[in-house]
């Protein structure tokens, strides 16, 4: 794998994850008030902070192991993990989309956290899915690059190459609603996500075959 099939890679299927309304994002538009663009990035700072020790702490079991053969195994047991659950994901992107209600606005999930660094820290840290994306869609992320670039060059790689989508999508996201402009429940919104789905259900299978091969 080149090191551009692994960055885009990284980006499709981070896409999802990243544009999908979760509380790190409700809590992103209710704090847009306070700083427009620039409280999105630092609400985004706050979920490096968290997501950063993430990655590396994941990446560890992968650097420890020296036996080629057990690292072939797992490598082959995370494939598979990794590609069920991009597809059990990508179903509930759909689901979840469709379902969405139209007139969900940022004021449905007001924060009381007026620190835009804070809520980034608190509103990742206490989101269950972030911590169950990374264990498994993320972790074949990891040993990819790990595989392709070792350590810790992969870890920077990947965390770089996955970040700045946080980064822009956050301060973008932030910018419009502190103009009022509708972010989340409008068609635009809706097709990209669903567009999105197709690279999850692609390399889903793709990990599937790779771990079964």
């Amino acid at each position: 794998m080149i090191l551009l099939d692994m960055g885009l890679q990284i980006i499709l299927v981070s896409a999802s994850g990243v544009l999908t309304p979760g509380p790190l994002f409700f809590a992103n538009l209710a704090l847009s008030k306070y700083g427009g663009f620039w409280s999105g990035i630092k609400i985004a700072i706050g979920h490096t902070i968290v997501e950063l020790p993430v990655i590396t702490l994941y990446s560890l079991p992968l650097i420890v192991l020296t036996s080629s053969s057990t690292i072939f195994n797992m490598f082959k047991v995370i494939s598979i993990i990794g590609g069920v659950s991009l597809i059990v994901f990508g179903i509930f992107y759909v689901v979840r989309t469709l379902s969405k209600n139209d007139n969900l606005t940022a004021t449905d999930k007001p924060s009381r956290i007026e620190n835009p660094i804070l809520a980034g820290i608190l509103f990742t840290g206490v989101n269950p899915f972030f911590f169950l994306w990374w264990i498994s869609v993320g972790v074949k992320l990891i040993s990819d690059t790990l595989q392709l670039l070792g350590y810790p060059l992969g870890i920077v790689f990947l965390f770089f190459v996955h970040i700045w989508m946080d980064y822009a999508w956050l301060g973008v996201s932030s910018y419009f609603a502190s103009r009022g402009i509708k972010i989340i429940g409008s068609h635009y919104h809706k097709f990209i996500i669903i567009l999105l789905t197709l690279p999850i259900f692609y390399y889903g299978i793709n990990f599937i075959l790779a771990g079964i091969r």
